[in-house]
């Protein structure tokens, strides 16, 4: 299997720094982060802090991102619905196994533990590019459409339950660029989004009545076949009669408490608003050019929390200034943009629509950790690529960015 999986002899390691570069950019800053956060203590014991642990989760990095170069496209689309199936299986099994934390994410593996949904979200991509892929005809709601849909979106459910809101989110989210890069018509894309918006809707009634009224003329005036249309008011009507249940019975006390707190952190300030309200004074303290490494008050004396993991940026933004945020989204404008131009190089659909939903994962954790932090949208706990400390996560941006650099070598 593994003799399939990789191919020593006909495929060759060629670095394109245009995509590599913008990740040794984040690196950098996320262990001049690391640096500073891990100063507080003058590196009482240095090989026990996260700025160490990271530089040891960079190297086993550019390891796996030689070895993703040596892989097979053809082996990964072959077995694309069987690894689905996998993906399946250990996302749906993590509820058998005690929780950590408060959640069922992970398995026990003796003195470790593995989270199937993050290295999933690689295999989530393969899976659904695939299916995409075999659907015939894009620009009609077909029976095989609802069927597909309906297994594109099993694993950011059995994520969503586990509970994880904000890996959720980002199954969900790297949908629908892919639909869009695969050619689907927009009443598709509009079919899937809407029933989300119909339960966000709810919660304000004049909202949802302004927001119903609109899709009921949208689904006139399609063109489509009378009981498709039916069919869809009747999800979007199902979705909002269900959203107050799951409001209350399945999502969690501290993930209500997040969204209340996006609605209004400072309903509760040493409380559920704590930690946004904490990040949004250190962006605001560090000003246009920051306090300079190692001198955020925010961030030596403690006030805020997750410092090296979901809040870095709070930590970047405080110690090098909003200069340093405003360059770190220009990084990653070019990073998207020159996957996009590659993405539109590329001959096979399937490569195509995969290179799409990679680099969306890596941006859609970029958008919402940064909305997150400035209170734009609810506390999630998404790190951010390449500068959050965490090995598993690490790891598994340096497997896309690597995948993305192979497609690049060998399918262009």
């Amino acid at each position: 299997m593994f003799k399939s999986l990789l191919d020593f002899k006909n495929q060759s390691i060629s670095i394109r720094w245009i995509i590599v570069t913008p990740v040794i950019i984040y690196i950098f800053i996320g262990l001049l982060a690391l640096y500073g956060i891990n100063s507080t203590n003058n590196f009482d014991n240095f090989l026990s802090s996260t700025f160490y642990k990271q530089i040891i989760w960079i190297c086993l990095g550019i390891i796996i991102f030689i070895a993703v170069q040596y892989v097979r496209f053809q082996f990964l689309y072959d077995y694309s619905y069987v690894f689905y199936l996998f993906l399946f299986l250990f996302i749906f099994s993590t509820m058998f196994f005690p929780k950590i934390e408060g959640a069922r994410r992970w398995i026990p593996l003796g003195p470790f533990s593995f989270q199937p949904s993050e290295l999933g979200k690689i295999i989530y991509v393969f899976g659904i590019a695939r299916l995409f892929n075999d659907i015939k005809n894009k620009y009609e709601l077909s029976y095989s459409f609802f069927f597909i849909i309906f297994l594109s979106l099993i694993p950011p459910f059995l994520v969503f339950i586990q509970p994880d809101l904000g890996t959720a989110m980002i199954y969900f989210s790297i949908i629908i660029p892919m639909l869009f890069w695969a050619n689907f018509n927009i009443k598709i894309i509009v079919f899937l989004v809407a029933p989300l918006i119909s339960m966000i809707a709810v919660s304000n009634l004049i909202f949802y009545y302004m927001w119903m009224i609109f899709l009921i003329i949208f689904i006139l005036l399609i063109n489509e076949k009378f009981y498709n249309k039916i069919f869809n008011f009747i999800i979007n009507l199902s979705a909002s009669i269900i959203s107050p249940y799951i409001w209350f019975n399945i999502l969690k006390s501290h993930q209500r408490a997040r969204i209340e707190t996006f609605i209004d952190p400072f309903s509760d300030p040493l409380g559920k608003g704590y930690q946004v309200i904490q990040s949004i004074i250190s962006i605001g303290s560090g000003g246009l050019w920051g306090k300079g490494l190692g001198n955020g008050t925010q961030t030596q004396l403690r006030f805020l929390p997750v410092r090296d993991t979901d809040f870095i940026i709070s930590v970047v933004s405080e110690e090098f200034g909003f200069i340093t945020i405003f360059f770190l989204m220009l990084v990653l404008s070019w990073l998207v943009y020159w996957t996009l131009n590659y993405a539109q190089r590329v001959e096979n659909d399937y490569i195509s629509t995969v290179m799409i939903g990679l680099v969306s994962i890596l941006f859609m954790h970029i958008i919402i950790n940064f909305g997150m932090i400035s209170g734009l949208l609810p506390v999630t706990g998404l790190p951010v690529p390449f500068i959050s400390y965490g090995g598993s996560f690490f790891l598994t941006c340096a497997i896309i960015i690597g995948l993305i650099n192979s497609i690049i070598n060998h399918h262009i």
